[in-house]
């Protein structure tokens, strides 16, 4: 996957590169050859972008700010191998996964891996708010994909119930992003506090964006309807079901619960949702989302990295 690294953090993020990737080296060559594997499927890095970003609008990019970028991105490169396995997945990022080359076992001991490395550089920092901050954060998010995983074909769930999930499985490591950035410069902690909201709503609108790719019909086999087949409640879904009347409900439920992976099913489920207005609406709430963060990041002052984080919300849209 290509990275697009904003100009005003290009040097930036060739140091916290070099960092992050020591971490990937390995005296046993087995083990090594499994990382340098994960070096491969690096994707975007829009996580450790906004930290340096963050830093960068309240204060100085420093040794700290690295060392919390690297955090958030091995934080999420762990959540992904778990995920991997969760899934069954055989491809990320165009790459075989490490549970597809190896195996289940030792793709859940390289996440593992992964967070200890964490553990480390938390020890390197020596900072005991981080301590108590990064393992409520790890719990968030862990919870966020237990709850999910719960409310497979859980059709009595809330839009309220799907932000929650949505808020602690993605958006609270984005919050977690500008949140430690600021923390990591001499930022009041009122505008630590406005950043973590941006991150925030930044996160939201991320996974609701990527929860549409459902119903792309365009998407690759692997990715195409994701959610749909795994019987995954998402935004789309649970606003048609509060407006259709209840036969037409009890029609689509019954169609989710028993769709078999058939593609003349799964197109059948797409159709009735983006018909009855799905789609749109989860698309306006993306925008409304994206528009609040923007209201919050433009009451910062000019900088290059304001321009280049309003450029990253202008791209998620």
């Amino acid at each position: 996957m290509q990275k697009h690294i904003p100009i005003s953090i290009v040097q930036e993020f060739i140091e916290f590169e070099k960092q992050y990737l020591k971490i990937f080296q390995n005296n046993d060559k087995d083990i090594n050859a499994i990382l340098n594997h994960l070096t491969i499927t690096h994707g975007k890095c829009i996580r450790p972008i906004l930290v340096l970003l963050s830093a960068g609008m309240t204060g100085k990019i420093n040794k700290k700010t690295y060392l919390i970028a690297t955090i958030i991105e091995l934080l999420h490169m762990s959540s992904l191998v778990h995920d991997d396995v969760i899934d069954n997945a055989s491809i990320r990022r165009n790459q075989h996964t490490v549970n597809s080359i190896w195996s289940n076992k030792i793709s859940v001991l390289t996440g593992d891996y992964l967070l200890s490395k964490c553990m480390q550089i938390l020890c390197e920092l020596n900072d005991p708010f981080l301590y108590n901050y990064i393992g409520h954060l790890v719990n968030l998010m862990s919870e966020g994909e237990l709850i999910q995983l719960t409310k497979i074909n859980d059709f009595q769930l809330s839009e309220q119930d799907y932000n929650h999930i949505i808020e602690a499985k993605t958006a609270v490591l984005f919050a977690a992003c500008m949140y430690l950035g600021a923390y990591s410069t001499t930022a009041s902690k009122e505008d630590i506090a406005c950043f973590e909201e941006i991150g925030k709503k930044i996160g939201m609108a991320f996974q609701i964006k990527d929860d549409l790719k459902d119903y792309d019909t365009n998407m690759k086999d692997k990715d195409f309807a994701k959610d749909i087949k795994e019987h995954i409640i998402t935004l789309p879904l649970l606003y048609v079901l509060q407006t259709l009347d209840t036969s037409h409900k009890e029609e689509l439920i019954s169609l989710y619960k028993n769709h078999k992976n058939e593609d003349r099913n799964i197109l059948k489920i797409i159709n009735i949702i983006q018909n009855n207005g799905g789609v749109s609406y989860a698309e306006s709430i993306i925008k409304r989302e994206l528009e609040s963060a923007m209201q919050l990041v433009k009451k910062q002052k000019n900088t290059i990295y304001k321009e280049s984080l309003i450029e990253i919300i202008q791209q998620i849209a």
